[in-house]
Parts: C-alpha cells; structure tokens; sequence
C-alpha cells in the first residue's frame, strides 16, 4: 500500500475511490457481521460518511443534538471541523449539510433506525463499547473490518493516468470523501446539472474552488 492512499489528508488529486455498489456491499457486511449490538452504528457510519464526506475528526465529534432529525439536517459547528489550510480567518463556518440530498443513500433512515434502537445513551452521535464518543483509530478500524468482510477492490487511478484495482487495505474513511465526490461528478452529474463541482466544492466545504478541482476534477471526465 502506498502513502498517498494510506494518508486520511492527502492534498493531491484523488487516487482511490469506492463505487456506490461497493459503498452498498460494506453497509451489507456492517449489517451482518460483527456485534449484533453495534451493526446498525456501523452501517450508519457508512451511511453518513457516503453521503456526506465528513472527515473522521468530524465524525467522532457529532453529538445527537448536532443530527436535526425533524429537519433531515447535520449541523457542523466551526470547532468540530478541519481548520483553513490557506490563511482564512472565516473560515470554516458553521453549516448545515442536507442528508439524502440525492437520494441514494438513505441517511435518515439509518440514523433513525440505529438511534431508535441504541444499546447506550450517550451524548455523542456514535460510541464505543468502551467509551461515550468513539475515536477516529476506532472508526478506522471499522472501515478497513467492514472492507475485508465485503472484499472491496477500491478503484485506483495512478499519476500516469492509469486504471487499477486496490485491495481492502487502501479503505480508509477519507476514501469516502473522494467517493461522494465520484459519484456526484461521474454517476450523477449527467442526470442532474446540480451536481456540479461547485456543488461538490460546498459539500465537502473547501476553502476554495482551487482545491475541489485539484483534487476531483478528473472525476468529471474518467
């Protein structure tokens, strides 16, 4: 495995993604495999990384109050999110991300379902056996389990503009990042003109337009 796919922030263009039929194949492992207790917060990490490119920091620092369930809503304030890397003083900002918002994931029902039926009352969104809040190695850990259990071959494409296949140990939850914006600019970008890249630029909340198209323009056209 090389760094650049072994990295959670790599700045470069993006080098591996998943399909949303592989994205679908780990949520059906979550469900069936691993500690009855933990499948559906498992399959609900899936879920809400695919559909919303979180960052793992950001993940294991949402609280329930932060998921608007009346309003189909996350609300991320600005200290959970990844600092400016360019100098900007405002920002990041507070945000509100839609869940669904192209309806192939179905978020809410997910959270819905896992937080109806949670073995443990916490304040964060997804604990541990161990803890109220998971940490980001525990995340880790349960995307590279459920990778293994569903045998995923993430999509590479290398600096000389070739195709290949990796293997479960190239998934990490950045991963998922790069996959939202996949599926937005190749698989759904043709059949809605809203999924642009600056649309995409707004979901993953760069900084900058520059940066969305470093990393994913090449989606638009692979």
């Amino acid at each position: 495995m090389s760094k650049s796919t072994n990295s959670e922030t790599q700045s470069e263009q993006a080098r591996v993604w998943l399909t949303p039929k592989q994205i679908d194949s780990m949520r059906d492992a979550a469900t069936d495999t691993g500690a009855t207790y933990l499948r559906a917060r498992n399959e609900s990490i899936i879920a809400l990384l695919a559909d919303t490119g979180l960052r793992n920091e950001e993940l294991t620092q949402l609280t329930t109050e932060m998921y608007l369930r009346d309003g189909g809503e996350l609300y991320l304030p600005t200290h959970i999110q990844k600092q400016s890397g360019n100098g900007r003083d405002d920002w990041p900002r507070s945000h509100h991300l839609e869940l669904d918002v192209d309806d192939t994931i179905g978020t809410q029902r997910s959270l819905n379902t896992y937080l109806d039926n949670r073995w443990k009352d916490s304040p964060y969104l997804f604990p541990s056996r161990q803890s109220d809040q998971m940490t980001t190695r525990s995340v880790r850990n349960v995307v590279k389990r459920l990778a293994h259990e569903a045998d995923v071959q993430p999509f590479r494409y290398d600096e000389s503009g070739k195709f290949g296949r990796g293997d479960p140990d190239d998934v990490h939850p950045h991963v998922f990042r790069h996959s939202l914006a996949y599926r937005l600019l190749h698989d759904r970008d043709r059949d809605d003109s809203r999924f642009d890249i600056y649309f995409v630029r707004n979901r993953l909340r760069h900084a900058s337009l520059q940066n969305t198209l470093r990393k994913y323009d090449h989606f638009r056209t692979i």
